[in-house]
């Protein structure tokens, strides 16, 4: 018998759980389409329904007690019909656009040089809005107020427990800790 030495599962092993699970799903199916009359019938049953509008009246409170929040304005503006020309860039620094234009340097250095610099701004410096999903996130953090600075922070907490001034690291052990220590030593000579 082969022994097994990581616990990575291999295609063999991957192979077999896709199988499991497709003859569980399987079993499900043929089992609802055998009991699927009974599980109908049993629908109109007095505890079934009242259990079921239960479970509505507490979906509805919980909706009604959730708090309403102003929906995030519009980024993209509207849809323009070809007399208006809208950019979702904002302008170049002209700087930064000389890089492209450099004489004496292959294009696609220069290209590179210009992507390099332009990506060092951020997309909301670039951009008038977020053109990507994942910018949304962050997007304009600069128009809120910075969160104060906490005393009990994990980073407070580090500093004032491993950088104090007086380095109880740096001291000897103690005699109790030490005696075995001490005790190898003399037996070593």
């Amino acid at each position: 018998m082969a022994k097994i030495t990581s616990d990575v599962c291999d295609a063999r092993c991957q192979l077999f759980h896709s199988e499991m699970i497709r003859k569980e799903n399987a079993i499900r199916i043929k089992w609802f389409l055998k009991n699927q009359q009974r599980l109908i019938d049993q629908l109109g049953e007095p505890k079934f329904t009242k259990r079921a509008k239960e479970i509505i009246t507490e979906s509805k409170k919980r909706e009604a007690a959730r708090v309403q929040r102003k929906p995030l304005p519009t980024w993209r503006p509207p849809k323009s019909n070809g007399s208006i020309n809208i950019d979702i860039m904002k302008p170049i620094d002209p700087d930064v656009r000389a890089v492209l234009y450099k004489k004496e340097i292959p294009t696609f250095i220069t290209t590179q040089n210009y992507l390099t610099k332009r990506y060092k701004e951020l997309p909301e410096k670039r951009f008038y809005f977020p053109d990507c999903k994942n910018w949304v996130y962050g997007w304009r953090l600069d128009d809120y107020p910075p969160i104060p600075l906490s005393e009990v922070r994990l980073k407070s907490v580090m500093l004032t427990q491993f950088y104090q001034r007086k380095a109880f690291n740096l001291e000897q052990d103690p005699e109790w800790f030490r005696g075995c220590q001490m005790q190898g030593i003399s037996m070593n000579r």
